[in-house]
């Protein structure tokens, strides 16, 4: 399999995730995100020449061109175990956030906003790096700091739309300060694979969170949200917003607009995810081989029996694994502390709650072969268990995955 050469060959074969890492690495004076628009989607944009180190640098820690989930003893300990679609775990819990009103707020039972909170306030860490809403332009999301609880609150509730969570990480570890990261599991790969680069990762990130991703929509079927929904300007409305959320206020609580006048356009997260209209996503997404996040501390996903919901509720639920020790104290600690309220359970909650998450990485090989055998540029997946994965599925399974990339590719969604 051939792999990319350089960052624009990782664009332009549709491997990019829109993270920002390369921006940070780089500099934004040589490398700054932008949006490429229409579908909506971030995407670097090489502003000078790229000397050979910076280059290199980029293409060994890049998520979407690398990933490697060779568990470290360093880390992991001797109490990890592995299961072959979810990786390493040292425990997993079923539970929420204690906090009746962050467990609302929130987009799930509020797993994230509690740990966040809670790492902030026992000292554990200075500061938090995710995401949030952009306070101009609500609909898209930007990279955020936390370092007060009403910060963290300020960026509660998922953001499904593209961001680039990375595009200051060598800034913030300039800051000198420990902190921790909330991404999706490509974000955390990216810090994972920078930190054999930059030893201060190892001595400042005291903490890796993230949740088990479905992967995230281009901004035009958040516009086309819009449209459906009567909003006024319609898919072109954007300036009219004073409020955009994904999901949250209950579980999965409403895709949500509103206008500058108060209005409030709601449309069911079902209706928004799963309706006839359909969404566009980016190609890379279709061969995530870690949908939930193995090389983080604490992965946390949502608890629907069946791996959808069936009805709104006012807070909802969320699963947990502790990957390594330091993950496994730090969930310790908020439970005792009486952050979260959960019950122990074992790792064949996730198959039950999580099933999606499995048969998308069964398939992963298959989809490389069909890229592979079109003289496709691949990424490069290491130590993730995948070929103990797929041998969990029949010859039809794979057969239907390599049709199917097949036809992806005769079609250029590939191609950027």
């Amino acid at each position: 399999m051939r792999h990319p050469r350089s960052l624009s060959e990782i664009v332009e074969n549709g491997l990019c995730l829109g993270c920002g890492l390369c921006q940070a690495i780089a500099g934004r004076d040589k490398v700054a995100m932008g949006w490429v628009d229409p579908p909506g989607r971030l995407r670097p944009v090489i502003r000078q020449h790229l000397d050979e180190t910076s280059e290199r640098t980029i293409l060994e820690a890049c998520p979407g061109m690398r990933l490697d989930g060779a568990p470290d003893p360093r880390r992991h300990g001797d109490t990890v175990a592995v299961d072959p679609a979810f990786g390493p775990f040292i425990r997993v819990w079923k539970g929420h956030a204690r906090d009746p009103s962050i467990r609302h707020l929130a987009s799930s039972g509020g797993a994230l906003t509690a740990l966040a909170i809670h790492l902030l306030e026992s000292g554990a860490v200075d500061f938090i790096s995710h995401v949030r809403a952009d306070e101009n332009r609500p609909m898209r999301s930007r990279s955020h700091v936390s370092r007060t609880r009403d910060d963290v609150l300020a960026a509660a509730g998922s953001r499904y739309g593209p961001v680039a969570p990375l595009d200051r990480f060598t800034e913030l570890l300039d800051e000198g300060r420990p902190f921790a990261v909330i991404g999706k599991p490509c974000d955390i790969s990216g810090v994972h694979n920078f930190a054999r680069h930059d030893s201060r990762v190892g001595e400042l990130v005291h903490a890796t969170l993230a949740f088990s991703c479905g992967t995230f929509a281009d901004l035009d079927s958040s516009r086309q949200m819009l449209e459906r929904v009567g909003f006024p300007g319609g898919a072109r409305g954007e300036e009219n917003l004073s409020l955009f959320r994904y999901r949250g206020y209950g579980c999965p609580g409403p895709t949500r607009a509103v206008d500058r006048e108060g209005k409030v356009h709601d449309e069911d997260y079902l209706d928004f995810w799963y309706g006839p209209q359909g969404w566009t996503f980016q190609f890379r997404c279709r061969i995530c081989a870690d949908p939930t996040g193995e090389t983080t501390d604490v992965t946390v996903a949502d608890a629907w029996p069946g791996g959808a919901p069936e009805v709104n509720e006012h807070g909802g639920w969320n699963t947990f694994i502790s990957r390594t020790e330091r993950g496994d104290v730090l969930m310790q600690e908020a439970i005792d502390a009486g952050v979260l309220v959960v019950e122990e359970q074992d790792i064949s909650l996730m198959h039950e709650v999580q099933p999606h998450q499995v048969e998308k990485k069964q398939a992963i090989n298959a989809r490389l072969e069909a890229m592979a055998e079109d003289g496709c540029v691949v990424p490069d997946f290491r130590n993730l268990n995948l070929d103990d994965v797929a041998a969990q599925r029949e010859h039809v399974f794979h057969r239907t995955n390599r049709d199917g990339m097949r036809e992806r590719l005769s079609r250029g969604l590939n191609r950027e």
